[in-house]
């Protein structure tokens, strides 16, 4: 018998992936908690990383779908994709 793969189990390998690092769960914690957008800057400088770092674990949390990056003007500003989790893990981030 042969089990076809589908998208959907795809995009779960990348959330799981993504979800894999403890300070990639901090800032998806301090996203849901402060309920409101903040910049690459903030995030960094509240999760004691460089830029580099900071942008290395945001572009894997958007690859996963697990945030949006928001352009205004200079800034980027980062929020939390809720509908992600309410999809494929429902409950997780009441876990945080």
């Amino acid at each position: 018998m042969t089990i076809k793969q589908s998208n959907e189990d795809e995009k779960r390998v990348k959330i799981f992936k993504a979800l894999a690092d403890v300070k990639r769960i901090e800032i998806v914690r301090f996203l849901y908690r402060a309920k409101a957008m903040h910049t690459c800057g903030h995030i960094g400088n509240t999760h004691g990383l460089n830029k580099s770092n900071t942008t290395y674990h945001l572009k894997i949390l958007h690859d996963a779908e697990l945030i949006d990056i928001i352009r205004d003007g200079q800034f980027k500003l980062i929020q939390l994709r809720e509908e992600t989790f309410q999809a494929f893990l429902p409950g997780y981030l009441d876990t945080l």
